[in-house]
């Protein structure tokens, strides 16, 4: 504590807060230093996720392996999140990375994502094993239609 006072170094509580606020400042300016095209290809990676979510599901579902109730219930989730993801990329700020026209793509591919997962919770619901098959080939394409919006924007595979 003496070589401390000695040095003109401030107490260890105060070393502690100013080192803390350095990695706040730190933290903040490097979150604000991302691009449109890391936070759209973020967000379509959670697209992704929820995509192959509501697939497996269905899948399963129309194998028989997980009841009625289930499958519907997912299926909401994914048409609810999908919806949320929707509105975060309608939210993203555009840099010169990323195009407008990029960004209605990517917005018109989430909401036929979502108009697909709500089509088949509805299908599951009526217990309509034909639908469901159906509507897995049309989320197929769409999912397809997404991964070819990563190529375009320059992103790698998965």
């Amino acid at each position: 504590m003496l070589a401390m006072k000695g040095l003109g170094m401030p107490k260890p509580g105060k070393l502690a807060c100013v080192i803390n606020c350095l990695l706040i400042v730190t933290l903040l300016a490097s979150c604000s230093d991302k691009t449109s095209a890391e936070d759209m290809d973020k967000e379509r990676q959670s697209v992704s996720s929820w995509v192959a979510t509501a697939n497996m599901v269905c899948d399963a579902w129309i194998r028989g392996a997980v009841p009625n109730k289930y499958a519907e219930q997912t299926l909401k989730r994914a048409t609810e999140e999908l919806r949320k993801e929707k509105e975060k990329i309608d939210e993203i700020k555009l840099s010169k990375d990323v195009s407008e026209h990029d960004k209605s793509v990517l917005l018109a591919e989430v909401f036929q994502l979502g108009n697909k997962t709500e089509e088949m919770s509805r299908a599951v619901a009526q217990k309509n094993r034909s639908a469901v098959r159906q509507k897995l080939g049309e989320l197929a394409a769409e999912k397809r239609s997404l991964n070819k919006f990563r190529k375009v924007a320059g992103q790698t595979d998965e």
